[in-house]
């Protein structure tokens, strides 16, 4: 959807936690290029399997933790940061594998399996998260 996230797939993949957390801070602080991701959410919902939810991010990166509030209505994005609330499910998981998460570098499932992030609220709902905001381009790459 966004030649954003296609960037940040090709600067990325592969790479350790201290590359991908090298490159973030080439691009700014934490807390910056997390706000970044957040601000362009809203052009990577498929309105088709939008769902009216609200998703909370707990993200470690720096020894702190940076939480964001999303939520999904009517087929649009609003995101805060700010602590989720009570969210559908909150997903917390450390700054790079955010990245990997959201790169589609590796799934959800198999994150959660290898204790990478961790879901507080509805698991079943987290498994729909990647289906509402798909990485298209990803797979026209390959």
């Amino acid at each position: 959807m966004t030649e954003e996230r296609v960037y940040l797939w090709e600067q990325t993949r592969g790479k350790s936690d201290e590359e991908i957390l090298w490159f973030i801070n080439v691009l700014g602080k934490p807390a910056t290029f997390i706000e970044l991701i957040m601000a362009i959410l809203p052009e990577e919902l498929d309105p088709d399997k939008a769902k009216d939810c609200v998703i909370g991010f707990e993200i470690s990166a720096d020894d702190r933790v940076y939480n964001f509030r999303v939520q999904i209505e009517d087929g649009e994005v609003f995101t805060e940061r700010r602590d989720p609330g009570k969210a559908d499910a909150t997903i917390a998981v450390s700054l790079p594998n955010f990245v990997r998460l959201i790169t589609e570098e590796i799934g959800g499932v198999k994150a959660f399996m290898q204790g990478k992030l961790w879901v507080r609220g509805n698991p079943t709902f987290a498994y729909s998260i990647p289906q509402m905001f798909p990485f298209k381009e990803k797979a026209a790459m390959k």
